[in-house]
C-alpha cells in the first residue's frame, strides 16, 4: 500500500515510539507503538510485530504495513472467500505467501477442503507468526489438512503437475524492483498457475490499491486478461491500510459468478461459518466497481512480463 519514500522526509522532531508509514512527501499515517513484541531480520526481510492501542497486534514487513488484528479479517476474507465459494467443490488448495496463517485459515473453514498447501519463502517468519499472531491464524497452521512449505512459491509450482489444484491464492508482497515477489505478477507466472489448475479451476491474486493512486491493479487487470478467459475484479475497503484495496479472481471460460442463495447454500453446506465481511447478499455487489475504477481498469493497464515486470514510469509516484 502507499509510496515508498526516503526516511528522511519524516518530519523533525517525530515522536519516538511511533510506525511511520509515509505515503508521498505531503502524506503519512502513524501507528503509536503500545508495546513491541518481536522484532528481528530472517534472510529474507525484517519484521516487528507491536500492540496497537487501536489496531491490536500489528504486522510490519521491510518497514511497509502488512496486516492488523482489527482490520485483517477483512483482507482475508476478501482473498479466500469470493474464489472458495465460486468454485463448486473446492478440495485442493494452494496459497502462495501467506506467512500469518489468515488466507489458511480462510481456505480451511471450507470442509469441501481436503487439502491446502501453504507455500511462503520464509520458514522463519512462519513460526514468528505462529507464537506471536495467534489470533489470525487461529489453529490453521496444525490443521491436519493443512501442508506447510518454506520454498520459493513460483518454482515450487512449476514442480506440480498440471491440474494439481482446484484454487489457487497468491497472498504476496508488493512487487517491489529489488523484492522476491516481482516475478510473481507476470503473465508467465499466470500462464503457470493456469496450467496448474484443474478444470473449473479459480486464481485469486490480490492486487494493491484500488483507490485513485493505484498503479498496480490495472496492470493485473491487462496481465490476466491476457493470460484467463474470465477475469473479475473486486474491492474491499481497509481501515488500516485507509485505502479501497483491489483483488482478481481469473479463470475459465466456465467461470460464473454464484448468485446470493448459491452462495448462501454453499457456506451452510462447508460449515464456513463466522464470516464478518462476506455473505450471501454482499456477494451480489462484489463484481461491480464503480466508474472511475472501471475505467483505469479498461484504459491505463500494462501486461507485465518477466522481461518487463512491474515499473515505475517517468513521472510516475511508486503507487501499488
Amino acid at each position: 500500500m502507499g509510496a515508498i519514500i526516503n526516511e528522511t522526509d519524516i518530519p523533525a522532531g517525530f515522536p519516538e515510539g511511533w510506525f511511520i508509514d509515509l505515503w508521498t512527501p505531503g502524506e503519512l499515517v502513524a501507528f503509536r507503538k503500545r508495546e513491541i513484541l518481536a522484532a528481528g531480520n530472517t534472510p529474507f526481510q525484517t519484521y516487528e510485530i507491536f500492540v496497537s492501542g487501536l489496531w491490536g497486534r500489528v504486522l510490519i514487513l521491510d518497514d511497509r504495513l502488512q496486516s492488523t488484528e482489527k482490520d485483517e479479517f477483512i483482507y482475508h476474507e476478501a482473498l479466500v472467500q469470493p474464489a472458495l465459494t465460486a468454485h463448486p467443490r473446492p478440495r485442493r488448495v494452494m496459497v502462495m505467501g501467506g506467512g500469518e496463517g489468515a488466507a489458511l485459515r480462510e481456505v480451511l473453514r471450507h470442509r469441501t477442503v481436503e487439502r491446502a498447501v501453504m507455500v511462503d519463502l520464509d520458514g522463519e517468519l512462519v513460526e514468528v507468526c505462529r507464537r506471536w499472531l495467534p489470533t489470525f491464524h487461529q489453529g490453521a497452521l496444525d490443521d491436519p489438512r493443512a501442508e506447510l512449505i518454506a520454498a520459493d512459491g513460483r518454482g515450487w509450482l512449476a514442480s506440480q503437475p498440471d491440474a494439481a489444484f482446484d484454487v489457487i491464492v497468491l497472498d504476496l508482497p508488493e512487487p517491489l524492483e529489488a523484492g522476491p515477489a516481482l516475478t510473481l505478477f507476470t503473465r508467465e507466472m499466470y500462464l503457470m498457475c493456469r496450467g496448474k489448475l484443474a478444470p473449473g479451476g479459480i486464481l485469486a491474486v490480490q492486487s494493491g490499491s484500488a483507490g485513485v493512486q493505484g498503479r498496480l491493479m490495472p496492470d493485473l487487470w491487462a496481465t490476466l486478461n491476457a493470460v484467463f478467459p474470465r477475469v473479475m475484479a473486486y474491492a474491499a475497503f481497509i481501515p488500516s491500510f485507509m485505502d479501497l484495496y483491489g483483488f482478481h479472481l481469473a479463470a475459465a471460460e466456465d467461470f460464473a459468478w454464484p448468485s446470493p442463495a448459491e452462495v448462501a447454500a454453499r457456506l451452510e453446506e462447508r460449515g464456513a461459518t463466522g464470516l464478518r465481511w462476506f455473505g450471501p447478499a454482499y456477494s451480489q455487489a462484489l463484481p461491480y466497481q464503480p466508474e472511475h475504477l472501471r475505467e483505469r481498469l479498461t484504459t491505463t493497464g500494462r501486461v507485465l512480463t518477466d522481461a518487463r515486470p512491474f515499473a515505475v514510469l517517468p513521472g510516475e509516484m511508486v503507487f501499488f
